[in-house]
């Protein structure tokens, strides 16, 4: 028999009772939540000893990136590779399209890589299908001045036609090329107040959720969101979205997710989903039941899933000795994962943490626990700091270097670093810290 510097027996682990349709038999195993949160901070290459050095490898490992406000993913990788540049993550999307900009759950951007996007297309496909049904909703209410009515699927082959014939455009370029795409639309009916959006900014993206087109380099700064658009068959011609079933893509999904955030609950994979039914993710983990084992955290209720053979690694993990600080973006994905963070957000402070969409903020973190918000304000070189407790003086000293580092990331001449505690003034009235660079939900 093994056993770990926990006294606990890793062949014993390893055989820990798989999910079936029968109750357990078979007692899982028990972590703290200080072995939990160590461990996965160094899967998702957030300690100085597991940084990554491939831009690809490292989104495999820590799942996909979210790719809104368009910071976050180049700040979400600077906090886990050597040495990241910004051109890495430029190539990896433009030159050798590795990677892709796509939205998936929730019909949000992420970043996933593009031998992968079939899956999260076909895992996601029935919620992101609604986009041009939406659409056509909202078109029924648009009087076309005489002119035969709009409809977004033959508005969607008029964009393919002209791309055929023009390539990658801007959503610019084709309004010239198509006006109808300038007709104004409520951004809701139900809320006129919101004012209008344009056609254009309505079907481009709906046309990205159906796998028609993908989002290409922005025009102007790497901070745009000023996206290109190229067709999916130009953009990577070799990739087919039909190549795994909806069940086999969901399998593939579901374990990627694991991978990266586990040991996770079942709550845990439908937040991160979305819109899959939980008959459907509970099905999909009894077909994975050989690969996964089942464990409880102390402090938190209900049972955990992992892979099996990561338990080792976690049973066999040391925190190292230094002090672990970082600063990760607004809705960075290791924030968004859970459905309960209580693990490493004290309860206190959710409200803090994340908007009312669920969004989160940029976030402090001290040894594997959210301890404040951050924010930059760019035209005047500044990065916020909030802290929600009094911080000893190693950890401001180790906060301080590294606000500093991600100031010269940002490519700011001259750094303004202010940091404090937390008070309600810096949340606006929208509940955001202001101002944010963007917030698009999508």
């Amino acid at each position: 028999m093994c056993y770990n510097k926990f006294g606990v027996c890793v062949e014993d682990v390893i055989q820990a009772a798989p999910i079936t349709s029968n109750e357990y038999t078979e007692m899982p195993l028990r972590l703290s939540a200080v072995q939990v949160n160590d461990y996965v901070l160094h899967r998702q290459h957030l300690t100085p000893a597991s940084r990554g050095k491939s831009v690809l490898a490292v989104v495999r490992d820590i799942g996909p990136l979210r790719a809104s406000p368009t910071i976050t993913p180049y700040i979400s990788l600077w906090s886990r590779m050597e040495n990241f540049e910004r051109q890495q993550l430029e190539s990896a999307l433009y030159q050798e399209r590795t990677l892709v900009r796509v939205p998936c759950m929730k019909a949000r951007l992420y970043i996933v890589p593009s031998a992968d996007y079939p899956a999260y297309y076909q895992a996601t496909k029935p919620f992101l299908q609604q986009g041009l049904k939406e659409l056509d909703s909202l078109l029924s209410d648009v009087d076309p001045e005489g002119s035969a009515p709009l409809h977004s699927e033959e508005l969607a082959q008029r964009v393919l036609e002209i791309m055929s014939v023009w390539g990658t455009c801007t959503a610019a370029k084709l309004a010239e090329l198509l006006p109808a795409l300038n007709t104004q639309l409520l951004h809701d009916p139900e809320q006129p107040e919101q004012g209008y959006t344009t056609l254009g900014a309505r079907l481009l993206p709906a046309m990205c959720a159906q796998g028609m087109l993908v989002r290409a380099q922005p025009r102007g700064s790497w901070r745009s969101d000023h996206y290109s658009y190229a067709t999916l068959s130009s953009w990577l011609p070799t990739l087919d979205l039909n190549s795994v079933t909806e069940r086999e893509a969901l399998r593939q999904v579901i374990l990627s997710y694991i991978a990266a955030f586990g040991p996770v609950t079942v709550g845990d994979i439908l937040h991160w989903l979305g819109s899959i039914a939980r008959r459907q993710v509970v099905a999909t983990l009894m077909e994975l039941s050989n690969q996964l084992a089942r464990l409880q955290i102390s402090g938190s209720q209900g049972d955990y899933f992992m892979l099996k053979d990561q338990v080792p690694e976690l049973l066999d993990y040391e925190r190292p000795g230094e002090r672990i600080v970082g600063l990760l973006p607004p809705r960075d994905s290791y924030l968004t994962a859970y459905s309960d963070t209580s693990r490493f957000l004290e309860e206190s402070y959710r409200e803090h943490v994340f908007d009312r969409a669920g969004e989160s903020f940029g976030t402090v973190w001290v040894d594997g626990y959210v301890v404040g918000i951050w924010w930059p304000q760019i035209k005047e070189e500044r990065i916020v700091v909030r802290f929600f407790e009094p911080m000893d003086p190693e950890a401001l000293a180790l906060i301080a270097e590294e606000s500093f580092r991600l100031g010269k990331f940002l490519e700011f001449s001259s750094i303004d670093l202010q940091m404090g505690s937390y008070f309600e003034g810096d949340i606006d009235a929208e509940g955001f810290p202001a101002p944010l660079l963007q917030t698009n939900p999508r």
